[in-house]
């Protein structure tokens, strides 16, 4: 994907001055994929053969004009917002106004439903709408997650700076929504999306046999995950992972032993997430695993778990939606699913063969 030469050359949408959806809608050319976003979520498809698999809801720019013309009469002017380029596609987030009433949900997927099938030929196609993180985990392919995270983080950034911070006037979309400008022409400021750089780190005891995980009272019985957290001002990122670890279970991290290993952007809402490994400090010889103190004040459960038994539950998919509904065996244990970075922390460590 290719954000960056586009919004430079001002290509789709000019600069910051007197631009608007509109003018990035007039550059929308006939290959464009459009993704659209509701009150409910993000529209995709779902597999007829399993509930596991879904696919992106790409839409045409005919497809996505029919449902707009439908909705017209309740629908306020769309934010339209340049998703990327990828072998010479455009893609693009539509994120309609909030419709609350009952049934809206019902009423959209009917014209979506018509409006994509007419012009597809597909009508067995099934649609759902949820909010991404419910199924992102269910993306077969990388491209479609990363077109789908970067629409979704694009969208948050949108709906969150509504109004100016300097003056508290109201904003407007700009450089086809790379930025929101000020509409106060004595102000005129503008802000781009902001990223929250977090820490997520896989901690092992001294012997690295033994992994430092834990849950959170919010989530679905039996998940256990990294421990994780925000970097401070004047904090690096190393630092954030001796921090957060000691304070969340009083385990205390050898600190030459913190390497990186992958990144990954977690825009739900706007956070990117830098994965490290990291060993425990060994209190004595006569207790190889330091003992826990959690605070219970943000983790419900924190504990040393044996590589055996975490390698033996990879086998059950787990999963990161919140609203999962895990199998009997899973709400004893399950990990994140294969769409977070937790999980490929702990598959990485798992996967090891010992000296």
């Amino acid at each position: 994907m290719n954000r960056y030469e586009e919004e430079k050359n001002g290509g789709l949408s000019g600069d910051d001055e007197g631009q608007n959806d509109g003018d990035a809608e007039a550059s929308v050319v006939e290959n464009s994929k459009f993704l659209l976003i509701s009150s409910d979520g993000m529209w995709h498809r779902k597999s007829s053969s399993s509930a596991s698999i879904v696919s992106p809801l790409y839409l045409t720019i005919k497809q996505l004009y029919g449902v707009i013309e439908v909705l017209s009469h309740i629908e306020e002017e769309p934010l339209i917002v340049w998703v990327g380029k990828y072998e010479n596609e455009d893609y693009w987030v539509v994120k309609l106004n909030d419709h609350t009433e009952e049934g809206s949900k019902a009423k959209l997927e009917s014209i979506l439903l018509d409006s994509y099938s007419s012009e597809s030929g597909d009508t067995e196609v099934l649609l759902d709408c949820k909010p991404l993180r419910e199924f992102g985990d269910s993306l077969q392919d990388s491209l479609d997650a990363g077109i789908s995270a970067t629409a979704n983080g694009l969208v948050e950034f949108h709906k969150s700076h509504g109004y100016c911070s300097f003056c508290g006037g109201p904003t407007k979309s700009t450089k086809a929504g790379a930025s929101r400008t000020c509409t106060n022409e004595d102000c005129r400021k503008s802000v781009y999306p902001r990223i929250d750089s977090a820490a997520i780190m896989l901690v092992t005891s001294p012997c690295e046999s033994y992994a430092l995980l834990g849950r959170k009272r919010s989530w679905p019985s039996g998940r256990y995950s990294t421990l994780a957290g925000f970097c401070e001002v004047g904090e690096t990122l190393e630092e954030c992972c001796q921090r957060e670890t000691y304070e969340e279970s009083g385990v205390v991290i050898d600190p030459r032993s913190v390497r990186f290993v992958a990144s990954q952007p977690w825009p739900f809402p706007r956070s990117l997430m830098v994965g490290f490994r990291a060993k425990a400090m060994s209190s004595s010889e006569a207790e190889p695993l330091p003992e826990i103190i959690v605070d219970t004040n943000e983790m419900e459960d924190i504990r040393w778990f044996d590589k055996d038994f975490v390698k033996e539950s990879l086998k059950l998919s787990g999963s990161t939606a919140l609203t999962f509904q895990p199998s009997e065996v899973e709400a004893e244990f399950h990990v994140p699913g294969k769409a977070s970075l937790a999980r490929f922390l702990i598959k990485e460590w798992v996967d090891e063969k010992g000296e």
